[in-house]
């Protein structure tokens, strides 16, 4: 990674040179205006070179401290998800058996309900045994069924 940043920056000095040079060739200025302002921009880099390089440290490391803390904050969120998401089939399936309790509550009240009408139906009622009155003149004591 070192490498690279290296790279990186000898690219940056290289392309600033060529564009400098470039400029310097195509700029309408006599020779001693152009090494003026070479000269003027070679004493700012040097006065604020440092200054500039402190501020590209810390760029860089306000970088890493924000880079580490959304690692750490996608690790948070991901542990949400997991638990979110094993809280929602949780709540899935007692959904699910809660749904079959109360339809087979409802069934067994169907099937209670069926076998009430069953018996409280005019064929039931009539089938069961039930004393009747005794003909005139016969023995009380005696159940007779019509």
């Amino acid at each position: 990674m070192d490498q690279q940043k290296t790279q990186f920056v000898y690219g940056l000095i290289a392309g600033a040179l060529i564009g400098a040079g470039a400029a310097a060739l195509f700029t309408p200025k006599s020779g001693r205006d152009i090494r003026a302002d070479l000269m003027y921009g070679a004493e700012m880099l040097r006065e604020k070179g440092p200054e500039w390089n402190e501020k590209g440290h810390e760029v860089t490391e306000k970088g890493r401290e924000v880079v580490a803390v959304v690692k750490e904050s996608i690790g948070v969120a991901r542990e949400w998800k997991e638990q979110v998401e094993a809280a929602a089939e949780d709540v899935k399936q007692e959904l699910a058996e809660f749904k079959e309790q109360q339809d087979a509550e409802k069934e067994q009240d169907k099937q209670s309900a069926t076998a009430k009408e069953t018996l409280s139906t005019p064929a039931a009622a009539s089938s069961a045994t039930k004393p009747t009155t005794p003909p005139a003149g016969s023995d009380k004591t005696s159940n007779y069924s019509v």
